[in-house]
This record gives structure tokens, C-alpha cells and sequence, in this order.
């Protein structure tokens, strides 16, 4: 993984990030609920894994930010800068 190429996934990671909780704040804020989060998160997942089969429904920006936090995670694991929680 090139220099380049990491900077490219924290470059889109924060896009994504700010779409979601910035711009789109008047959205996402309703969806964060405890009403709704039923609909967007599995009993057994949490925001950034929900277990559900669609993770963009009805919220496409939240399917882009998992993406790139996914391969942002990916491209740092790549690179040995970043560790589990509960790794040492």
C-alpha cells in the first residue's frame, strides 16, 4: 500500500465522516435514536458493524462511511498503524 493510497482512504474516511455527522446532521440525528436504531442495527451489532443485509437503506451516507472506515482500518492494518482494542 502506497502513501498515496492511505492518504486517499483517510481522505475519503473523513469525507464520509463529515457528510454523515456534520452536513447531514438534521438526518442522521433522528436516526441515532433508540426508536430507530432497530431498523438500521441488528440486536447483536453495533454502529459500525449492524449485522443487517443493507447498511446503506434509507441512509446511503451511512453505507459509504462504513465503507471507508472499513478500508481505511484495512490500509492501516496493511501498514502495522493500527491495533485491535485489546491489543497491546
Amino acid at each position: 500500500m502506497t502513501t498515496e493510497e492511505l492518504e486517499s482512504r483517510l481522505s475519503r474516511f473523513m469525507f464520509t465522516f463529515e457528510l454523515v455527522f456534520d452536513h447531514d446532521w438534521a438526518f442522521t440525528n433522528p436516526k441515532l435514536s433508540v426508536e430507530n436504531q432497530t431498523s438500521f442495527i441488528s440486536k447483536d451489532g453495533t454502529f459500525l458493524s449492524p449485522k443487517v443485509q443493507d447498511e446503506s437503506n434509507n441512509w446511503g451516507n451511512r453505507g459509504s462511511l462504513l465503507r471507508s472506515y472499513r478500508d481505511l482500518v484495512e490500509a492501516m492494518k496493511e501498514r502495522e498503524i493500527y491495533s485491535e482494542i485489546g491489543e497491546g
